[in-house]
């Protein structure tokens, strides 16, 4: 339970962190609460692993515990929310940054007053939990016993969030995930549309949490892929990425031997186009938040070495990123389940 709150909270704080950070908090009579929310979140969070050793014997560190994730699945839901409502006013077009939505939100005045008062009543309840938290006396262990390694990671992000090429088969429901893994891959293998001179790119967008990474890991894995292209590389690209670091695990994914820490990136540039010369290479980058991650770093590599019909596929929550990156359009947007799948 710790570790899943844990990893829950930084993802909520960091969200909130890039929120402050625009003009959103000083909007309509919210100056100050998302920062508050963030604070209030980041602090309690830090309770959580101590809180987890004792909510096993002790009833009433259960109940604070629920109460806690019940306050984060309400921060999730405003987020969510505002996501939600640009999207259906088409805002989510607007080259603005992934947190244009909550901008949206915050400037229409149909939105205004329902986001800020839940953001009020929200930062409320934290402060009762919070207070409660002291008759506790939690020890602040950290997720990792290192407090200072978790503040770090909450007010910059959380980098080391990686995902994976291979999934958990069983997990996958739904007849929706089928359709759109067949529609995907008919769309990579296609031969007509190519951009990007000859390497053609597609995107999943869809917000936090709907599965743009289950799905890409359903493609990646489908058998026409496997059997398609002789590199395959994933790469969890996230908020945060370093050059060196995405250029070093390209090469290991491509099968090229591993570069020292200290590499230049011209270096890391050449060792990645000799390792896919001639080769015909699915790139997958998932969570992307910036298409500088593809323009400045992979598509030199790709264009001047991988051969004709390699093909990227990009995950996003934002639109601004796929028209970055020339996806072909439309891009792929993905849904919440069908009522029967949840």
């Amino acid at each position: 339970m710790a570790m899943v709150l844990d990893a829950f909270a930084s993802y909520l704080v960091d969200m909130l962190t890039q929120a402050a950070a625009d003009e959103v908090k000083t909007m309509l009579g919210v100056s100050g609460e998302i920062d508050k929310m963030g604070d209030k979140l980041r602090d309690l969070k830090n309770f959580l692993v101590d809180a987890d050793r004792r909510n096993i014997t002790e009833e009433t560190v259960q109940e604070w515990v629920g109460q806690l994730k019940r306050a984060m699945y309400e921060a999730a839901d405003i987020l969510d929310l505002c996501q939600l409502k640009a999207m259906k006013r088409g805002s989510s077009s607007v080259d603005a940054g992934c947190f244009n939505s909550l901008l949206f939100c915050m400037r229409n005045p149909f939105h205004a007053r329902e986001i800020g008062t839940r953001i009020k009543a929200l930062n409320q309840r934290l402060d009762d939990i919070k207070e409660r938290s002291a008759g506790f006396k939690f020890i602040d262990l950290g997720s990792d016993g290192d407090h200072s390694n978790n503040t770090h990671a909450s007010r910059h992000g959380n980098p080391s969030r990686e995902t994976v090429g291979d999934f958990d088969r069983s997990a996958i429901v739904g007849d929706k995930i089928e359709e759109d893994t067949r529609a995907l891959v008919a769309q990579i293998m296609q031969t007509k549309k190519d951009v990007n001179d000859g390497i053609k790119v597609v995107a999943i967008v869809g917000v936090g949490g709907i599965g743009k990474t289950t799905l890409a890991q359903k493609v990646f894995n489908d058998e026409a892929i496997q059997g398609e292209f002789s590199k395959k590389i994933w790469l969890s690209v996230n908020q945060n990425f370093g050059d060196v670091d995405l250029l070093r695990r390209a090469i290991i994914e491509a099968g090229g031997d591993a570069q020292p820490p200290e590499s230049s990136k011209t270096s890391l540039h050449e060792t990645l186009k000799n390792t896919l010369i001639d080769q015909k290479t699915f790139l997958v980058m998932d969570d992307v938040w910036n298409h500088r991650a593809w323009d400045d770093m992979l598509k030199l590599p790709l264009l001047n070495a991988a051969a004709t019909g390699s093909r990227v596929l990009v995950t996003t929550r934002d639109e601004g990123v796929a028209r970055g990156v020339k996806a072909i359009w439309p891009y792929h947007h993905v849904d919440t389940l069908a009522p029967e799948d949840a």
